[in-house]
Formats: C-alpha cells, structure tokens, sequence
C-alpha cells in the first residue's frame, strides 16, 4: 500500500469502439490463449458481429486494439454482466480501468432498460478487481463455489455499478473497509434471530408433481397473497394451472410437491433450477397460504438440500435470491442453514419492479440443519 500510495497515477486514455473483421491481426496479441489461431476470424464474424455489446479496447490515438470489453445481457433485461481481457504487454497500466470507465459512462444509454452492471471474478484474481474498484464498481459478495472456471469450481467475488452510481476515479479505502465488515454485522444478527427462535417439529415429504395434482395446486396458484411474493401472476382456471404441471412441472429438472408427512395432498412446491454453471442451481419454494409460519417451508427446503445434491450431478452450490422486503423468507433460509452471503443492488425484478434481493448460499460441504 505504501509503494502504490508513492506512485503517481498514470493519466491513461483509451477509446472503445465497434470490431472489424480487419481486427483479426492484433487479435492475436491477447486473444492466443483464448482460441485456436485459425478460428480467429470466424470469432469475430459469428460472435463478436452478433454480440450485443461487444468492443474494441484502443489507447487514444491509436486504432490497433489490445484487447476487448463486452456487456452481456442476463435473463433480466435490467441488468448485465461485464467482461473484459487485455494484451499482457497493456497489464498494469491502467488501460483496463480506463476501459471499465469508458464502458460504464455509454452503456447505460446504448442499451435499453439497463440499470445494473455486474463483474465476477474469480477470488484470486486480485488485479481484476481492482481495476473493478478503481473503476467505482462497489464490491458486494464473496460467492463460494459460483462458476466453473476451466474445469474448476471457483468462489467468485461480485461486483457491481448501478445506472445511479456516480463515475468516480476509485473506491477509497475506507469505503472498502466499510464494505467488508458489513456481512460480518449481518451475520451476527442472523445469529441473535436464529438463537431467539424456538425450533419447530414439522416433517414433510417431498415427490414428483402429477398431473393428478392440478386441484390441489389451484388452491396456493389461485391466491393473490401468495403470488404478491411470486415472479407470477394469479392463475384463474384449472386448464391454466394443468398447462403449467404438464409443460413445466413434469419436465423440469428437479420440481418437487411439498406434502405435510403422512398425506399425499401438496401444500406447497420447491424446485432447483439449473444456471449456467453446472456447479449451481437457483432454489425456488412456494407455499399455500393456510401454512405459513408453520414451519413447513422451513423443513421442505432442508430436506431438499439433503437430497438434491446427491441427485443433481455435478452440483456443489444451491443459491436463493429473495426480495430485501421479504424477511419470511429470508428467516427459513436461515433456518434451513443457509447463509446470507450479500444484498446485490437492483438485481431482479417483481411484478416489473425492480429490487434489491438478498444472496444466500448452501454448498455441499455445509452442514445440514437437523
């Protein structure tokens, strides 16, 4: 910190601007490690071409590009994933932070509906995310067991800058500072509530939908106070709820009926949904409404965990993101012996709104809650 502090700051400028097929030769300085030489010009035609938010990093004043940053689009329209490498021979020059800045002063107006950029990276890539800091990117979570890397299961730092966020030249040190103590304090609460709570003793059973099972569904599917806290809208026939057990229910990958033990009757459904990486997979849990509070979502959502891994090949992680105005939910995580990893700033949408969601996590080396 005393060698950087005695350092003056480099004033880098760079320009960022569209690919060109022409742009395969200098390709070549940074993009070797990342595909076969010959592939080269069809990358930039079938990919780069075709991406939304794709460019051409250059210093100023010079149009051979050393590397590229690009914004990929997620399944929320609101919000996007940066990335970015550069030629090694650029590396420690601040020509990646001066790109990250460029690309977060004119994206949010050339994409449409944008409101928050996203980084993961990888926890032991250091220089990432500083450039991400330097670039005012605010660090939110450390994400264990995110992504598949190369073959290898990685924790992922996420970082993010919001279409709110002013451009700044750096996070200071004791924003940083701040930042990191955050989750420690969260967590000491979570802890005061768990030890406040009393245990309660209600056992479930979890099985495959049928399409048997289309009344019983009707009642939580048909509530409105139920689907106020759902992605989904209040289904208002029979026909439109056996549409969804027949197309979506059946064939998921792993959708369960939540049944109080004893009984055949589903009260409720969970389900863990594949991502991206084959390492995680997103929970999902509703409940009809006559059992709320009752412990019932609470014992569903650990037996699955006690299940899924072993029947989900290749999953390590289970991650729930649920609405900051959603404590219910939030306490049977907790409950269920999840942990609270971060609050993540405009990171989904409900009923076209869009929220702030808490990241919570179990992996499979985490011990299962009795």
């Amino acid at each position: 910190m005393e060698q950087r502090s005695q350092e003056a700051p480099r004033p880098v400028e760079v320009t960022i601007r569209r690919f060109e097929l022409s742009d395969v030769d200098s390709m070549t300085d940074w993009a070797s490690d990342l595909l076969d030489k010959p592939r080269e010009p069809s990358f930039i035609r079938d990919f780069v071409f075709r991406h939304p938010w794709f460019r051409a990093i250059c210093l100023a004043g010079v149009d051979r590009h050393v590397g590229s940053v690009s914004v990929t689009p997620t399944g929320d329209p609101r919000r996007a994933e940066l990335g970015y490498v550069l030629a090694r021979a650029h590396w420690g020059k601040g020509v990646a932070t001066a790109a990250v800045k460029r690309t977060v002063a004119t994206v949010f107006d050339e994409m449409e509906g944008l409101e928050r950029l996203e980084a993961l990276v990888d926890v032991a890539n250091t220089a990432s995310q500083h450039v991400l800091e330097k670039a005012g990117f605010r660090r939110e979570a450390v994400l264990p067991k995110y992504r598949v890397i190369k073959g290898a299961v990685k924790d992922i730092v996420m970082f993010s800058f919001l279409i709110t966020d002013p451009l700044v030249d750096c996070t200071s040190a004791s924003t940083r500072q701040s930042s990191s103590k955050k989750p420690e304090r969260q967590k000491s609460l979570t802890m005061e509530q768990r030890n406040r709570e009393t245990p309660r003793a209600v056992e479930v059973t979890l099985r495959p939908f049928e399409i048997s099972d289309v009344d019983a569904m009707m009642v939580w599917a048909s509530d409105p106070q139920v689907a106020a806290v759902c992605r989904w809208d209040v289904y208002e026939s029979t026909e439109h709820v056996l549409a969804f057990i027949r197309d979506v229910m059946l064939p998921h990958p792993w959708s369960r009926a939540i049944c109080l033990a004893g009984e055949d009757w589903p009260v409720g459904a969970v389900s863990v949904t594949p991502t991206g990486d084959p390492c995680r997979a997103e929970l999902g849990y509703v409940l009809a409404r006559a059992h709320w509070g009752k412990g019932v979502a609470t014992a569903a959502v650990k037996r699955t965990v006690a299940t899924v891994f072993d029947e989900m090949e290749g999953l390590e992680r289970v991650e729930a993101v649920v609405d900051v105005a959603n404590p219910a939910s939030q306490r049977v995580l907790e409950k269920a012996g999840f942990t609270k990893e971060a609050v993540l700033r405009k990171y989904g949408a409900i009923k076209g709104v869009v929220k702030d969601m808490v990241m919570f996590s179990f992996i499979n080396t985490d011990p299962f809650v009795e």
